[in-house]
């Protein structure tokens, strides 16, 4: 039987988003012949061939852009042109909002499937503070975002990143096609085996000090400032590891010049990332999204964060009231703690539970073999299964 055709959309780089990597990377494994098509960044090659994935770099820029319709209209015209060149693909996986306009599109013209694979709540997920005083920019961006995902509810299949999500989407759009929960975690080749010590080693972090880390964007609503307040009020021998860029680089670049006890690493490959949380001692997450106008995507999306310190064996400190807080509690790798508790009681808290050593092994062990990527493998495959239960009898 010939091999059913997928064609991957991404808005990102073909390195940025080790989420939409994993799963055309089981696609393959299961038995699907795909094709990535991606943002093309400077210096990269338009076509590679890795892991038994094509790769196609074809967008000089975002689908995504709000308000430059000129580079808004390239994008698309060029994603377009590319996927004519190919043959005819069996279904479009097409990974956020941004990309599901023209998946749609293009499932109709060749008869295809198409899934929407949505890694945010995206009926509630930009933030207006990053818009600065723009609020037509902001506006539009908002709009925008509700015009696309409205192409949701003509999907073949739909996959979102937490439970409480998917419900939701699919009570507001009255969903009926297949749907399916694909978590945030590890792939097995990127689970580290060495030993935490001989980790250590190698990236040059002492023995004698205790490690925390914050991996991802550098937002103000991301709670950077709030730990590295948490971090100075920590015994002298304790440290914290930031990795990412944003629009916070310069304030914390400034902390780094200011403290030792601050260390920003900037961004780095996902290989590397997961080395330093690895070699960690905790992670700290505190993020600002939260109280009464909280975007709705912050209660129901589950970060790589957590997922992040779980494969690490490492504890995950945050505030309740969130999807991810639920997992944190239910599986016992980390503390929650009340929004509104001073910062201080939560340092001296944290330095406690660290010293006592209070997080046991097989917690991790449960979390780990609940959220494998073999569990997410065999979710991906029922629905493709489901998607195309005609073609595959």
């Amino acid at each position: 039987m010939k091999k059913l055709r997928v064609a991957v959309l991404s808005d990102n780089p073909s390195n940025k988003d080790p989420r939409v990597w994993r799963m055309t990377k089981t696609l393959v494994e299961l038995g699907y012949e795909a094709t990535l098509f991606c943002q093309k960044e400077k210096g990269d090659r338009e076509y590679d061939y890795e892991d038994n994935i094509h790769i196609r770099r074809v967008l000089d820029y975002k689908l995504g852009t709000s308000v430059l319709i000129d580079k808004y209209l390239i994008a698309h015209f060029q994603l377009r042109d590319a996927l004519l060149k190919e043959e005819r693909f069996d279904i479009f996986h097409c990974h956020d909002p941004e990309t599901w306009p023209i998946g749609y599109l293009m499932a109709r013209e060749q008869k295809a499937k198409w899934i929407a694979d949505s890694h945010e709540y995206f009926p509630d997920y930009i933030e207006k503070r990053n818009y600065g005083d723009d609020i037509n920019k902001y506006n539009t961006a908002v709009q925008l975002g509700k015009n696309r995902g409205n192409y949701i509810r003509f999907a073949d299949g739909v996959i979102a990143v937490s439970e409480e999500m998917l419900h939701v989407l699919s009570n507001e759009y009255s969903l009926t096609c297949p749907r399916t929960v694909i978590f945030n975690t590890r792939y097995s080749s990127h689970i580290v085996t060495k030993s935490k010590q001989q980790t250590r080693q190698e990236l040059g972090l002492s023995e004698e000090c205790k490690y925390f880390v914050f991996a991802g964007n550098i937002m103000p609503d991301r709670g950077i400032d709030t730990i590295i307040e948490m971090i100075k009020m920590m015994p002298g021998h304790f440290r914290l590891i930031i990795i990412g860029d944003g629009l916070l680089d310069n304030y914390v670049k400034e902390e780094h010049k200011q403290s030792h006890k601050i260390i920003y690493l900037g961004r780095l490959e996902y290989t590397d990332l997961i080395k330093y949380v690895y070699a960690c001692d905790g992670y700290l997450y505190f993020p600002h999204h939260y109280g009464q106008h909280v975007l709705r995507n912050y209660k129901y999306a589950i970060p790589n964060k957590l997922f992040d310190a779980i494969f690490s064996d490492i504890p995950f400190f945050t505030y309740d009231g969130f999807a991810f807080s639920e997992i944190v509690k239910k599986f016992r790798v980390g503390i929650t703690y009340p929004i509104g508790k001073d910062i201080a009681s939560i340092a001296d808290d944290i330095v406690n539970k660290l010293n006592n050593n209070v997080f046991s092994k097989e917690s991790f062990e449960h979390a780990k073999a609940y959220y494998s990527w073999e569990n997410q493998k065999h979710k991906l495959d029922c629905l493709y299964k489901d998607i195309f239960r005609e073609e595959l009898k």
